[in-house]
């Protein structure tokens, strides 16, 4: 499923790149004080090359999509397979937090909320939704569409 004008997107926030982004400003300001103190500007050049160095971290951090229509839920990573699961076989929505494995990985968001389907057939199909990339009012509109189309789901505590 590709999305549409038809599906609803979770809007991003700039909320898992801030702590880089700030560093690098700062690592970026020290440089080029040092290198207008001390008039040496070959100091100043190693800038550029961290700010390319972070760009891939970011560009694949904007593949990562979360989106609904009226019949699925689905999601896009730039590493792994797309899932779209349909509403009807979700059979689980829980919020969860990295195991210390999953952490050193770095496989799969931090804070979360996971739609699950648990059938022989479709072992270990789910949905990470990012408690740290989507906005907490879009993950609110994801969570009331999941529970208009399956009332009888216990979704998260605290999550509208």
């Amino acid at each position: 499923m590709t999305p549409n004008e038809q599906s609803q997107h979770l809007k991003r926030t700039i909320a898992p790149y801030a702590g880089q982004i700030i560093i690098l400003l700062l690592v970026t300001l020290y440089f080029l004080f040092v290198s207008l103190k001390t008039h040496e500007w070959g100091f100043i050049l190693t800038v550029p090359v961290m700010w390319l160095l972070f760009s891939p971290l970011v560009y694949f951090g904007l593949k990562y999509q979360v989106f609904w229509t009226e019949t699925e839920v689905c999601q896009k990573t730039s590493g792994g397979s797309d899932v779209c699961i349909k509403y009807g076989e979700i059979t689980r929505v829980t919020s969860e937090v990295s195991k210390p494995g999953e952490l050193l990985a770095a496989s799969r968001p931090f804070r979360r909320i996971v739609i699950y389907v648990e059938r022989p057939q479709d072992t270990g199909k789910f949905i990470d939704v990012s408690l740290k990339h989507f906005a907490a009012e879009d993950i609110c509109r994801l969570m009331h569409a999941i529970h208009d189309r399956r009332p009888d789901l216990t979704l998260p505590k605290n999550w509208c």
